[in-house]
């Protein structure tokens, strides 16, 4: 089966926020997304939706070619690093079947 090499893009970051940058990954060329509640610790504090009944940090994730996971990481550091708690990174991935227009 054919693979393509692929990045995954993954930002963790407050709810509020999330929504914003998976309509700003698909305007820059990603295909889709996967947004996921999740709960944690980081240099901003602790994360706990046991507490606040209500997610407060989301995971987000894109598996893009490079030029777009790149263009996304940066649009993420622009946007959101001074402002909000949030850390994003890019992963090599390899992708088996998928769409043909994802291959880089």
């Amino acid at each position: 089966m054919h693979t393509s090499q692929l990045k995954l893009v993954t930002v963790v970051g407050e709810t509020i926020i999330m929504e914003d940058i998976a309509a700003r990954g698909v305007s820059l060329g990603a295909t889709g997304y996967t947004l996921t509640e999740v709960t944690g610790r980081g240099s901003r504090g602790v994360r706990n939706v046991m507490v606040t009944g209500t997610s407060k940090t989301m995971r987000l994730e894109f598996v893009v070619p490079a030029d777009i996971a790149e263009t996304v990481l940066s649009t993420v550091a622009r946007h959101y690093f001074e402002h909000y708690a949030c850390i994003a990174w890019m992963t090599d991935v390899q992708v088996w079947g998928g769409e043909a227009h994802l291959s880089s």
